[in-house]
């Protein structure tokens, strides 16, 4: 259970925006608060998802593993952010690992928590649902943003070579590949 304090600092987190009182009054009752006194593992990629959070105070980092199993660090979460939605919509193991970078607090929410809410508050559960599936629409508009970013980028590269390759004479040129971004069929060298 939250204080009236804590569950009034959910109401500013977007998630929760548009819950009537009353609806936030019974998430404050449902969530629990969690208190961690240094840097450990919140969540680890890959485990079943149980649980979402919301960082009231602290730092968290979000670390996402590679095909080659190293692991780079995606995102960094501070008081207002949230951690394990996708969960909640999606009902697949982790996608990310979670860990705190020192002492930090936070609101914990589970899949049982937000079925007790449906069962109670169906409207308030659906504003929350809604919500949610913003958040992560924006977050995908983000990577979306830095993906075509980062594949101009890699194109830009591939044609200065090209060009470069071409002017020299040390490279292939003409050989029907439009670069490694293109959906052209053709051999990256």
């Amino acid at each position: 259970m939250l204080t009236a304090a804590e569950t009034e600092f959910l109401q500013r987190v977007g998630i929760f925006a548009a819950i009537p009182p009353a609806g936030m009054a019974r998430l404050g009752a449902l969530a629990r608060r969690v208190d961690i006194a240094g840097p450990s593992l919140v969540f680890a990629e890959g485990e079943p998802a149980q649980e979402m959070v919301v960082v009231l105070k602290g730092m968290l980092e979000v670390r996402k593993r590679g095909r080659s199993g190293s692991e780079t660090r995606i995102a960094v979460l501070r008081p207002g952010d949230i951690a394990g939605e996708m969960s909640l919509i999606d009902i697949q193991p982790r996608s990310a690992a979670v860990r705190s970078l020192g002492t930090a607090s936070l609101v914990v929410l589970t899949h049982a928590d937000l079925a007790q809410f449906y069962r109670e508050d169906p409207s308030s559960y659906a504003m929350l649902v809604l919500n949610i599936a913003r958040e992560i629409s924006r977050r995908l508009r983000r990577v979306d943003a830095l993906l075509a970013d980062i594949l101009v980028g890699v194109q830009d590269l591939w044609a200065g070579a090209m060009a470069e390759a071409a002017g020299t004479g040390t490279g292939r040129t003409g050989g029907g590949s439009s670069g490694p971004a293109s959906s052209g069929g053709g051999s990256v060298p």
